[in-house]
């Protein structure tokens, strides 16, 4: 296993002030190496009532109303259509439910293990249930035989994804043996207790798992998906449909085999006359990042997930830096990077310079891709608390920059997000559009 950590611009150089001045680094970490992991996998379902619905396109709905199938009730004074019959086994199979596609996907992975790897499903309503554990030497009838189970549970009407993300955690035993361990969530709903999901990601994360999480349709919280997959290193995606499950899980499944790297994380020292503002994550995907931080701003950790050879994790770290005068030089930080047993250390330091120029030039795309994350994020967050008109404000201004980059799709994407934003507060289809088409700005960078 081999990290390589290159620094732009290289050498760091600072003009000399006289007050406090914002410097940029941008960090490159890049996985080598041919040696993969076997594969600890743990599936938590969504197994509430929406996603057994059975999912009809327009032409097969108006054969159902025209033979009778389906009829307009009304249900709080709101007219909405309702099957007129459960539907028999033989309807169910041509007009799947988003859990019929789960089980599809689950059957591809089962098919796909590895004799070293081990895989485990949890499912989760309102209550949540290990459908099967994950051991050593699984055996597939038994892991088929759990896959069978999920259309048939009824763990209530509510989706608690803690409870599921709690059992999750409990399949990874401590051991020395290094494995790509991942925990894959998958759900279409509203969870019930957001701050411990939270808190279940930061705590996978110490312990080297990563969570990466599946949002399905329009009703899902994007902004907690993101922010676990985020918190914990693993990776965000979106299906717009249900027949998006099946491609979603496997290339899920086909980066953690490829995996060298794993459960990678950053350290980061910070002397006192250097605090860090902002760190943005400009790829895999673009995301203004959180770190764990303690001593004061100090220390900082950053779980980073695991990498595949050849692969990079693109940062820009916003330092704010004491004055200094001409031809002396200040460490900015004291980088560690971990991943199992392996470390690497790198320093940051910048030298003051008369002749140079803050921001660097080649850095100014990267500091537009890192203020659009910073806008994206601001808007969400006025959105959470109630505040719509600045929420709309920050979406203009997000648009413009997204023009400029020559995104128009994008920037049409966000002012209709702005129009909406005061007009129908809660998150929609475009809320999630633009959250996740913001992200994969970070793909097209890389």
């Amino acid at each position: 296993m081999l990290l390589r950590v290159q620094c732009d611009p290289q050498p760091l150089q600072l003009p000399p002030l006289t007050q406090p001045q914002v410097t940029y680094v941008h960090l490159v970490i890049t996985a080598e190496g041919d040696h993969t992991l076997p594969l600890h996998l743990v599936l938590v379902a969504d197994a509430s009532r929406s996603m057994r619905i059975p999912i009809v396109n327009e032409h097969q709905f108006r054969e159902l109303v025209r033979n009778g199938g389906a009829h307009e009730v009304l249900v709080d004074g709101v007219p909405v259509w309702q099957l007129a019959n459960p539907l028999s086994c033989e309807a169910r199979s041509q007009f799947p439910s988003p859990i019929d596609y789960t089980v599809r996907a689950l059957h591809s992975v089962v098919e796909r293990l590895a004799p070293d790897d081990r895989m485990a499903l949890i499912a989760c309503a309102s209550d949540a249930l290990v459908l099967a554990p994950s051991t050593p030497g699984h055996r597939r009838t038994d892991l088929i035989g759990a896959i069978a189970r999920l259309p048939v549970l009824r763990l209530g009407e509510s989706t608690n994804l803690a409870q599921g993300l709690q059992l999750a955690l409990a399949q990874f035993v401590v051991t020395d043996e290094p494995a790509v361990r991942r925990v894959v969530l998958l759900t279409d709903g509203f969870t019930t207790d957001t701050t411990m999901c939270t808190t279940l990601a930061r705590e996978a994360a110490t312990h080297g798992i990563t969570i990466s999480t599946i949002g399905l349709g329009s009703t899902f919280e994007e902004t907690l998906l993101t922010q676990i997959a985020d918190l914990s290193g693993g990776r965000a995606s979106f299906g717009q449909e249900a027949g998006h499950i099946p491609t979603i899980i496997s290339a899920e499944l086909e980066h953690a085999r490829q995996t060298t790297i794993h459960a990678l994380s950053l350290h980061m020292t910070l002397p006192q006359t250097v605090t860090l503002r902002r760190i943005t994550r400009l790829s895999p995907t673009l995301s203004v990042l959180t770190p764990v931080s303690t001593e004061h701003g100090r220390r900082l950790t950053l779980h980073l997930g695991d990498l595949r050879r050849g692969d990079s994790v693109r940062l820009l770290c916003e330092f704010l830096v004491a004055p200094g005068t001409g031809g002396s030089q200040r460490r900015l930080a004291r980088l560690r990077l971990r991943s199992g047993q392996h470390e690497q250390h790198h320093d940051l330091i910048a030298h003051y310079d008369p002749r140079a120029t803050n921001p660097p030039p080649p850095l100014l795309p990267l500091i537009t891709h890192a203020t659009i994350a910073h806008l994206h994020q601001r808007a969400t967050l006025a959105r959470q608390q109630g505040d719509y008109e600045t929420a709309a404000v920050l979406l203009h201004r997000l648009a413009a920059h997204l023009r400029r980059l020559g995104e128009t799709e994008l920037a049409t994407l966000a002012l209709n997000e702005a129009s909406t934003s005061v007009q129908t507060p809660l998150p929609n289809l475009t809320t999630k559009m633009l959250t996740y088409a913001t992200r994969r700005l970070g793909e097209a960078a890389d």
